[in-house]
Formats: structure tokens, sequence, C-alpha cells
């Protein structure tokens, strides 16, 4: 298997933009509203509308084990959870969010050297007992509370390959190592997404900058001015599309909409700058992201849209708004998907 396939397209450059400066600027709109039309009245009452549940609601999720790396997970080639942090991740991912239907998944991780350890510093490259074992798991939305995880079902494991020796990993001394596998997801519903989507990688890069800048900068506007209702009004697609995967019901969306709303309403809620960024394709090329490139290991790999805002017990939260966009064929702007 080609390790480089589904690989990411990411720009070398990097580029600052004083938001600040814009807020009360007209930005082009560059990402369409969708019909029916969100708002924070209607969230909840017509996304449920839209969910067709069935009487088997798989759910797919991850469980990681590593050593000696950080490390980024993409499903489908849609990010789905990174870690470059020290310590092992104990809760289990979700991946429901990249599968839009039935049939083979691909699922691949990329491995960075642990730069920093419990001991003081860390390595450069990938070291020889580097490892990272992922396994799938599948149960049922019907199965909550104790019952949750009783009757899940393993689909499929996988380790890290090693050399002859069976020990050293393969990738020892790389700075970087990337490797794809797939396994079979049998799903009751269908999502579109962006399979029929145009391809964005074969655009002019530049052109394609540009139009990205627009886009976070019409929602950075949105968010900045607590438009909320323009902001929901763009949602409909990426939301109808999340809930039927999450088989959503009256109180998951109730909680969902309470999430969108709870930095509007916290203290001190502010938009940060949208500055220090890389423009990165996903998707096999048919959604666009602009990611941080703060070498802060908070920020690293995050959407270059955020806020900060206290919770209740005055704590600062770090609130980053996922935004990948994606033209749909016959359209000249973008729709956010996911």
């Amino acid at each position: 298997m080609n390790i480089f396939k589904n690989a990411i397209v990411v720009l070398a450059l990097i580029f600052s933009v004083s938001s600040c400066a814009d807020s009360n600027k007209k930005i082009k709109a560059e990402i369409d509203e969708v019909n029916p039309k969100l708002t924070s009245s209607n969230y909840v009452s017509t996304l449920l509308s839209s969910v067709k549940h069935s009487s088997n609601e798989p759910f797919y999720y991850l469980f990681v084990s590593h050593e000696a790396c950080y490390f980024e997970i993409l499903v489908n080639d849609l990010p789905v959870y990174h870690n470059f942090e020290l310590g092992q991740v104990v809760t289990p991912i979700d991946i429901y969010s990249a599968i839009n239907k039935t049939g083979k998944q691909t699922i691949t991780y990329k491995l960075y050297p642990q730069t920093e350890s419990k001991e003081g510093e860390g390595v450069k490259t990938l070291v020889d007992f580097t490892n990272i074992k992922i396994e799938v798991f599948q149960r049922n939305k019907a199965d909550t509370g104790k019952n949750a995880f009783a009757n899940e079902k393993p689909v499929i494991t996988h380790t890290s390959l090693t050399e002859a020796d069976g020990r050293t990993f393969v990738g020892k001394g790389k700075d970087y190592y990337e490797y794809s596998f797939t396994f079979d997801a049998a799903l009751p519903y269908e999502n579109t997404g962006w399979e029929n989507s145009i391809d964005l990688s074969k655009m002019d890069q530049k052109e394609l900058l540009a139009k990205t800048e627009n886009a976070y900068k019409q929602v950075w506007q949105m968010k900045n001015q607590e438009k909320v209702d323009d902001f929901f009004a763009l949602l409909f697609n990426k939301e109808k599309e999340n809930a039927q995967c999450e088989y959503s019901t009256k109180t998951d969306l109730e909680e969902s909409l309470a999430n969108y709303l709870e930095p509007r309403s916290a203290k001190d809620s502010k938009m940060q700058p949208l500055e220090n960024y890389k423009m990165v394709l996903y998707g096999g090329g048919r959604l666009v992201r602009l990611e941080q490139t703060s070498a802060d290991k908070r920020l690293r790999g995050e959407s270059a849209l955020w806020s900060k805002y206290k919770d209740k017990d005055g704590n600062v939260i770090a609130n980053f708004i996922s935004l990948y966009l994606h033209i749909p064929k016959e359209k000249t702007n973008f729709e956010i998907i996911r």
C-alpha cells in the first residue's frame, strides 16, 4: 500500500491577517446560505425532522495506544483526532462524522517525534521502539449508560509495522511517518458529504487561498459581531449530515445547540485574530481548511477560527470552530460541510 495515498496537500507559506482591522469592513460572501435556513430558534425542530432512525444504529470508534510519538488520525482523509501531549488517550475516539456510507473506510495515521518527555528533552526523530496500536470497534446507539460498551464488537486491530526482528519500528530515524489501512462499515444511512464536490487541488492555489481567507473572514465577522442566525444560515447541510450520523434525538440536538451558544453567552468571550495559519486540503482534495501553525501544542493542528471565553468556574476555554469547506459541482461558492 502506498503510504502517501490520501496525503493532505499543505501549502508551505504561512499567512498572517489582522482580523481586528477587518471587524467592521464588509467582507465578500464566499460561503452560501443553504435551505432550509437554520436559526437558533428552529435548529432542533428542523434537524430532528431530517433524521431517519433505524432498529440498528451503529457507531464506529477507535481506541488508540501509542509509545514515543505524537500522532494525527484521519478517516477517509478527514481529521478525527490528534495528540501532541504526553500520556495515553483513555477515551474512545468517535469517527462517525467521517463515514458517509456503507463500504470500505480508510484510516490514515501520521506519526511525529515526541519532542518532549517527562524527563525534559525529547527526540528529533522517531525511535526504534515507537509504535501505535489502533483498534476499531462498533456498538449500537441503543446501548447506553452502563451497557454502552458491554456489547461492543471488535472490527479490526492494526499495529504499526516493524522490521524483520518483530520489534524495531520501520520508521525509526524519520521525522515523519504515515500509513493507511482499511476496514468495512455497514450503515443504515448514506450522506452525500463531499462526494459530488469540485477537486480544489486543480484550482489555482493562490486564488483558492484568497477565497478561503475571505470565507473564514466572513464567519469570523459574524461571530465577532454576534450575528448568530447569520451563521446558523450556513449550517444546514453540515448539521443535517452530522445529526444523521449521530442518529440524533431531541436531547442530542438541544445539547448541540447549547454548545454553539455557550461561548456567546459566556463571560469575556472574544474572537481571536485570524492569523498564523496554513491552507490544507482534505477529503481527496475536495475539502479546504485553514489551520494554525503555532508551535504551542495546545493550538497545533487546530482550526484557525477560534475564540476564548471563561466558563462558569472562571476557567479559560479555547473554542475552535470547525470549518471544512467544499464547492458543490455547478456552484462557485463554498458551503460548510463539516
